[in-house]
């Protein structure tokens, strides 16, 4: 997530030599991930997985849901992951510069990074994407020396094969709604239609044994068994915490499917388009053509298709519905990343010394701390080791809360980089990847 032109032990760039759209893109992007990701910390895995509109709670909370669907799902991780891509480039050429090797270095900050990933899936959340950057960050091994022509064609081949997938992953839902339906129906003596009954849940004397007993009698053509919404309220609302870290490995268990259907075909093109950038002077050159080209094409085309793809979820059951969200979402989401990415570095070099800009930036200097803060704050808030809150918040609350928690974080960002050099959790990636303790405080350097 770094994008700082030097890692050399000695420390960061100056000051003056950091590009602050990257920061404040990275900064912004938190923010997008923090509207997703929090309906994920508050509500049941089962009830997102066949989420609808929320008529019941008001216009409101249906405004948030269509703001979320539109503007921010499969937009931010895209950006993201363009942003770790722009690393990827800067740390190649620091280290080619300094004749250091570059696939050692980057190797060990990638273990290190699926360390985070790997702590914050069992200790937090099993949404993490650290983990997943890590193994996909392994193929730009390579990648990284290549050309911007070779790196433009290699995420034209990997992004067609993200709309394939896409195509089977629709066919693959919709084949297991209909099933389910099918099994939902039954008729009695007189042909007469009548609705079967949910299967009971099986006794225990723990939640994770009832959830045990309910995998092993899960149905294949089921595509989520709501007996485990059940489980996943009563363990996220009362623990204990062991309960809720193995019901955190089920889920990613789950998810990964979807990750290895979807995310990497998308997360690796985009890693090729921020390497490209880096390596053409994009976020150096205000003159870019490629900047107004991105921004148009963005908001022309990707946002209209975001907006249809929003609305196919709705009828995702069947494949037509189900096909035109998929790859509306895949296709959206880089359009409109590239966009916002686009639309800041203008606004921050226009206006470079405004203090909202200032104020995100010094968040998006330490984007790998603020994306675990916001899993630590949240799971505070909803977990039964804090607050509780989980299956009790709207989305208009959770748009609150996500609002809140973001400039609790932002504050402290500002605050923390004030006399540190780097993050902590930047400070300790960069200490593990180096084998020794860098200096953090910002009078050590002066030292």
């Amino acid at each position: 997530m770094s994008t700082e032109l030097n890692i050399a032990p000695q420390g960061p760039i100056a000051e003056s030599a950091r590009i602050l759209g990257i920061d404040v893109a990275r900064g912004f992007a938190l923010l997008g991930i923090l509207f997703v990701n929090a309906a994920f910390f508050a509500m049941p895995f089962g009830e997102l997985y066949s989420a609808s509109e929320p008529v019941s709670e008001g216009w409101a909370s249906r405004l948030v849901y269509w703001f979320v669907g539109v503007f921010c799902t499969g937009k931010f991780y895209p950006l993201f992951s363009i942003l770790f891509g722009a690393g990827l480039a800067i740390i190649y050429d620091s280290t080619r510069r300094s004749g250091r090797s570059f696939g050692w270095i980057y190797f060990r900050r990638l273990v290190v990074l699926a360390m985070f990933g790997i702590a914050h899936i069992v200790l937090l959340w099993y949404g993490d994407i650290l983990l997943l950057y890590a193994g996909v960050g392994t193929a730009m091994l390579l990648l990284g020396r290549a050309s911007p022509k070779v790196l433009l064609w290699a995420a034209a081949i990997v992004f067609s094969i993200s709309l394939i997938t896409s195509l089977g992953f629709a066919a693959l839902s919709t084949l297991g709604s209909t099933d389910s339906l099918a099994e939902e129906i039954e008729f009695d003596m007189a042909g007469e239609e009548i609705e079967s009954t949910e299967r009971p849940m099986p006794e225990g004397s723990s939640p994770v044994e009832k959830l045990g007993k309910v995998l092993m009698d899960w149905d294949g053509s089921e595509q989520f068994d709501s007996r485990v919404t059940e489980l996943e309220l009563e363990i996220q609302s009362k623990g204990p915490y062991s309960n809720a870290i193995l019901l955190r490995l089920f889920l990613y268990a789950f998810s990964l499917v979807y990750y290895l259907s979807i995310t990497i075909w998308v997360v690796l093109p985009c890693f090729c388009i921020g390497a490209v950038l880096t390596k053409t002077g994009f976020f150096r050159n205000p003159e870019s053509r490629w900047r107004s080209r991105l921004i148009v094409l963005g908001f022309a085309i990707g946002l209209p298709i975001s907006v249809l793809a929003d609305y196919a979820y709705s009828y995702s059951d069947e494949f037509l519905w189900s096909a035109t969200y998929m790859l509306g979402s895949n296709i959206a989401g880089p359009l409109l990343a590239l966009a916002y990415l686009s639309t800041i570095l203008v606004l921050v070099e226009r206006m470079p010394q405004n203090p909202v800009a200032m104020a995100v930036g010094q968040l998006g200097r330490m984007g790998l701390t603020g994306y675990l803060l916001e899993s630590i704050m949240m799971s505070a808030l909803m977990s039964h080791w804090g607050l509780a809150w989980f299956g009790t918040t709207t989305w208009i609350q959770r748009a609150g809360i996500v609002i809140v928690v973001y400039l609790v974080i932002l504050l402290f960002a500002n605050l923390w980089m004030r006399s540190f050099r780097y993050g902590p959790f930047e400070w300790l990636w960069r200490s593990l990847t180096y084998l020794q303790w860098q200096p953090i405080r910002r009078t050590d350097v002066a030292r």
